[in-house]
């Protein structure tokens, strides 16, 4: 599937927002954030989280040939000065009927491609599930490495799943510390 991938925007909130609700109703083992309580946030209030790439806190969408949002990612900067070379991956999310066509691939190269000219930014960190090894394995071949796993750090239906701790130097330089 060919996706456009760009810069979220304020006028893309709503499209973002159905998106995110449905990725999180269809597969809440994903997420930390649950659908109960998402479903009654307003859209606006999304639109905060969608800066300027420059920034190194920004969301990108991935839209189909209709243009219509089949899948997203965000990255956002720590803000305190000490971690400011730091940011995380979050809202990995690809519509099911975009799901194994490459656009979950091509968001994250964007991300980490966006990532990198950030000045200043080192590494890039994510959580996932540890039991969605396909998107684990998307994540190794981006270059994320794990680091460590929090056991049972989400419940879902009385469920504890694992998540798995992985980490991308943007940089050679960015390197981990012995």
């Amino acid at each position: 599937m060919d996706a456009a991938i760009r810069p979220l925007t304020p006028d893309d909130v709503h499209a973002y927002k159905a998106l995110r609700d449905e990725a999180l109703r269809t597969a809440p083992e994903a997420f930390t954030s649950d659908y109960e309580s998402a479903v009654l946030r307003p859209a606006a209030e999304y639109a905060q989280r969608f800066g300027d790439l420059r920034s190194g806190t920004f969301f990108l969408g991935a839209f189909d040939a209709t243009g219509r949002l089949v899948g997203s990612v965000g990255c956002e900067r720590e803000s305190r000065a000490k971690q400011r070379h730091c940011a995380t991956v979050v809202g990995m999310m690809v519509a099911p009927e975009a799901q194994r066509h490459g656009v979950g691939r091509a968001l994250v190269a964007a991300c980490l491609e966006a990532a990198a000219q950030v000045p200043g930014l080192e590494h890039l960190v994510l959580t996932v599930t540890a039991s969605n090894t396909h998107v684990v394995r998307l994540y190794e071949r981006a270059g994320f490495r794990a680091w460590g796993l929090l056991p049972r750090a989400i419940v879902v239906d009385g469920v504890g799943y694992d998540k798995l701790h992985m980490m991308r130097p943007l940089h050679p330089l960015a390197s981990p510390s012995p």
